[in-house]
Formats: structure tokens, C-alpha cells, sequence
């Protein structure tokens, strides 16, 4: 999936910026992190199980959306779950096998 593999370098590019802290607004309840990918889109990392199976059966939603409340987008393309402090992240076909610090998220 293209934005299975979009995020991987999106994440491995954004790692880089993490270190420079900066004030984020307190999320809404049932959100654990939000990635913004460009000025259109997010990556919001939702605290509910996905309906995507294959690679990610019991692991949680990713809705991909235009900025604003969380639940207005895709949510059948990504899952998402964190591992020893780390984010993966998996379409049905695969788990990614690149993985970035939860820190990005949060």
C-alpha cells in the first residue's frame, strides 16, 4: 500500500525534526498521536482496534485525514501499535519493518 510505504519515510524524515520540542495542543479523548504529513493530510493514531485484518488483526485504527477532528477520514488502509516504545506500523498485506520512537507521536 502507498501510504503504508509514504509514511515510513515520512516518519524516518520526521524523526530527525522530533528533537526539536514543541508545544502540542492536548489531544482529544480516543487520540494517541497525530502525524502531519503535509499541509492536507494527517496521520491520526487512534486508541480503538482497527477493522483491517491480515497483518493487522488486534491492533489499533489509523485514520488518514485532512486536518482537523479525528474520525473525519480513512481508517481501512493503516494500523498501527506500539512495541517496547516503539510505533509500527502495518497494512493488511505486511507490518512494516521500519519503526521510529513513540515520541513522533506524541
Amino acid at each position: 500500500m502507498g501510504h503504508s510505504i509514504f509514511l515510513l519515510g515520512i516518519v524516518m524524515a520526521a524523526a530527525a525534526c522530533a528533537a526539536s520540542a514543541q508545544t502540542r495542543k492536548p489531544l482529544p479523548p480516543g487520540v494517541v498521536g497525530v502525524m502531519r504529513i503535509d499541509a492536507g493530510t494527517d496521520y491520526v493514531f487512534l486508541d480503538r482496534p482497527t477493522t483491517v485484518g491480515g497483518a493487522c488483526k488486534g491492533w489499533k485504527a489509523v485514520s488518514i485525514q485532512a486536518p482537523g477532528p479525528a474520525g473525519s477520514g480513512i481508517t481501512n488502509l493503516m494500523c498501527w501499535k506500539e512495541s517496547n516504545g516503539q510505533l509500527l506500523t502495518a497494512t493488511e498485506a505486511k507490518v512494516t519493518p521500519q519503526v521510529a520512537p513513540m515520541s513522533l507521536i506524541r
